[in-house]
């Protein structure tokens, strides 16, 4: 059984909620039986969309210590708690000798197998502007949805005020009708594109038809962990 690398404080919810969904997806009936993880809640890595907006430093070098620590810990493979990070995995890869587990190919991977063919993007302005999902989701023929420019930042209000303030009593109105706008525009299912966004979801209650990154990394990550099939798992 692998040992699996969690990249995280990105945000540290976020990540508890990746270890948890890992620890769920994991056919154990008793503690051996579950996936060592080793995990560097790193919350000291600068924000990954203030830096593609050129507003704050590179997260770059704070990620290779991260990943360099799993590495020498004894992680067999990382996987990353932050799509937005993975923007940056150019930098970070050549680095380290172990693989990056990537939470944009399972996602796409997991709307393909879904038979979706135009799905919604819930991710930071960050993401957004990177293409990140975009430019996988035309490589597979299924057309992208993203907020209209003058409402992406209800998304990141909810990210940044919302779940990364801790704020329970965040109001999400903006977002519902936002939701079902994007609905309106032919959005079969939305890609929870930030790893806060399924908190959001939890945390406020929303209603929709989703894909959780999160969840498809955590069970992609258990399936390479046990050795089993690896089809569908993309290795960065």
């Amino acid at each position: 059984m692998k040992t699996i690398g969690i990249m995280g404080g990105m945000g540290p919810m976020a990540t508890v909620d990746l270890m948890r969904k890992i620890i769920m997806a994991t056919p154990a009936a008793c503690d051996q039986e579950h996936i060592p993880m080793l995990v560097d809640n790193n919350s000291q890595i600068p924000d990954r969309t203030k830096a593609i907006k050129g507003l704050g430093a590179s997260p770059a070098p704070e990620m290779v210590k991260t990943a360099k620590r799993l590495m020498m810990g004894g992680a067999d493979f990382i996987i990353i708690a932050c799509n937005t990070a993975h923007y940056f995995l150019p930098e970070i890869l050549p680095q380290i000798s172990i693989p990056v587990l990537s939470i944009i190919d399972v996602a796409v991977a997991s709307v393909r197998e879904k038979g979706y063919k135009n799905v919604g993007l819930l991710a930071t302005s960050g993401t957004i502007s990177t293409g990140l999902y975009q430019n996988s989701l035309a490589a597979n023929s299924i057309q992208c949805i993203a907020p209209a420019a003058e409402h992406q930042h209800l998304v990141d209000d909810m990210i940044y005020d919302g779940v990364k303030a801790n704020n329970a009593g965040y109001d999400t109105s903006a977002i519902r009708e936002l939701l079902a706008d994007m609905q309106r525009q032919g959005a079969e299912a939305f890609i929870l594109g930030c790893t806060e966004v399924p908190v959001a979801v939890s945390m406020y209650g929303l209603e929709g038809t989703f894909i959780d990154p999160t969840d498809e990394l955590a069970k992609a990550a258990v399936r390479f962990a046990r050795e089993e099939t690896t089809d569908d798992v993309l290795i960065a």
